[in-house]
C-alpha cells in the first residue's frame, strides 16, 4: 500500500505552541522544518538545530542569563534545564521525583546530541566536507524534527508558566486606555448586544489588551504651569491637563473634580507651514512642553475650554487690540 506523504504530514506541535506563546521569530524555522521532513531531510537536521539553538537564547536573554556567542546547542540547553524550574514546586522535595526528573533531562539531553550529531555529519547546510554526505531518509528527519520540537515546546512552556505565575492573573483597567481604544474602534456585537472594545477586551484577551495599553503613553500634568503661567485663567474645578498619544493620535486629556476624564483632539491644530502643531513623532512630555512655551491664550480658548469666562473675554479684548494695532500699522 502506497502512502501519500505530503508537506503538511508532520506538524511541530510543540514548537507551534510555543509560538503562539510568544516565540514568534521561530516561525519560518517551523515551516522550513515541516517541509524539509519530506522534501529536504538533510535540511530538516540543520533547521532542527536552529530552532533548538533559538528558543535557548530566547529563553536565556529573557531570564537575563548570559551566554557566550560561541556557545554550543548542548552548553545553551545544559544552562536553560539549569535556570528552569523543571521540577514541580509541590515535588520539590521528593527524591523518587527528582530522581525521575534527572533521568527525563537525560533523555533529553541524549535526544539533544543526537541532533547535533546528526546534523554535523548529514545535515544539508552545516560545515563543509572533503566528500559527498551520506543521505538521508525522511524517516531519519522526522526523527529530529519530533526531538526538536520535543524540547521546544518543553522548555518554553515551562518558561512560559513560571513568567505568568510571577505576573498579575488580570491586568489592571486604566480608564485612560479604555477612553482611548473606545474613542478608536467601534463597539463590537456579541450575541447581539454592544460592547465596548476595552471592556471585551479585557474579559476576553487579557494580552491583546495589554499590548494595546502599552501603546497609550501619557505626559506629566502641566495644570500647575499653566497656572502660573495664566493666573486666575484655570477653571477651579480643573486637577489635570495632559497629553497623551496613541499611535498618530494626539489627545488633550482634562480631569475635572468630581467627573470622569475627557480626551480631546489636539491633532486638529496647524502650525504656519500645514503641519501638525503637536507632532505625533513627539514625545507626550514634549507635546506638553510646546503647549506651556508656544501655545498662546487665544489659541487655548479657540481649541480648549478650560479656562474661565473672565479669561476668554480678557484674552479676546486682548488679541482684538492687538489686531487694531497693527491694521492702523
Amino acid at each position: 500500500m502506497t502512502v501519500n506523504t505530503s508537506s503538511s504530514d508532520f506538524v511541530m506541535h510543540g514548537a507551534r505552541s510555543a509560538l503562539l506563546s510568544g516565540l514568534t521569530h521561530i516561525e519560518e524555522q517551523i515551516k522550513g522544518i515541516e517541509r524539509a521532513v519530506t522534501e529536504n531531510p538533510g535540511l530538516a537536521f540543520d533547521l532542527a538545530k536552529t530552532v533548538v539553538e533559538s528558543t535557548c537564547k530566547t529563553i536565556l536573554s529573557e531570564r537575563s542569563i548570559g551566554f557566550e556567542t560561541d556557545d554550543d546547542l548542548p552548553k545553551l540547553f545544559k544552562k536553560v534545564t539549569m535556570t528552569l524550574p523543571l521540577l514541580p514546586a509541590a515535588a520539590s522535595n521528593e527524591t523518587e521525583a527528582r530522581k525521575t526528573l534527572a533521568q527525563t533531562l537525560n533523555g533529553l539531553h541524549t535526544a539533544l546530541q543526537g541532533v547535533c550529531e546528526l546534523r554535523n555529519a548529514c545535515g544539508f547546510a552545516s560545515h563543509g566536507s572533503a566528500g559527498p554526505r551520506p543521505t538521508m531518509a525522511s524517516v531519519q528527519a522526522l526523527l529530529a524534527a519530533q526531538a526538536a520540537d520535543a524540547i521546544v515546546g518543553f522548555v518554553h512552556r515551562v518558561h512560559r508558566q513560571e513568567r505568568q505565575a510571577l505576573q498579575p492573573q488580570q491586568p489592571n483597567r486604566s480608564q485612560t486606555v479604555d477612553k482611548v481604544i473606545d474613542g478608536q474602534y467601534e463597539p463590537v456585537d456579541i450575541a447581539g448586544q454592544p460592547y465596548a472594545v476595552s471592556e471585551a477586551l479585557f474579559h476576553t484577551d487579557p494580552d491583546a489588551y495589554l499590548a494595546l495599553a502599552a501603546a497609550v503613553t501619557e505626559s506629566q500634568n502641566i495644570r500647575d504651569d499653566l497656572a502660573n503661567k495664566y493666573p486666575t485663567a484655570i477653571q477651579p474645578d480643573i486637577e489635570s491637563l495632559s497629553f497623551v498619544h496613541f499611535e498618530e493620535t494626539v489627545l488633550l486629556k482634562v480631569k475635572r473634580r468630581g467627573e470622569e476624564m475627557s480626551l480631546e483632539d489636539a491633532s486638529f491644530i496647524i502650525n504656519g507651514v500645514g503641519d501638525q502643531f503637536f507632532s505625533p513623532n513627539n514625545s507626550p512630555d514634549q507635546n506638553a512642553k510646546l503647549f506651556v512655551t508656544e501655545f498662546d491664550s487665544f489659541s487655548i480658548i479657540n481649541c480648549f475650554d478650560f479656562f474661565t469666562e473672565e479669561a476668554k473675554v480678557r484674552i479676546s479684548e486682548a488679541q482684538e487690540k492687538l489686531n487694531t494695532g497693527m491694521i492702523h500699522d
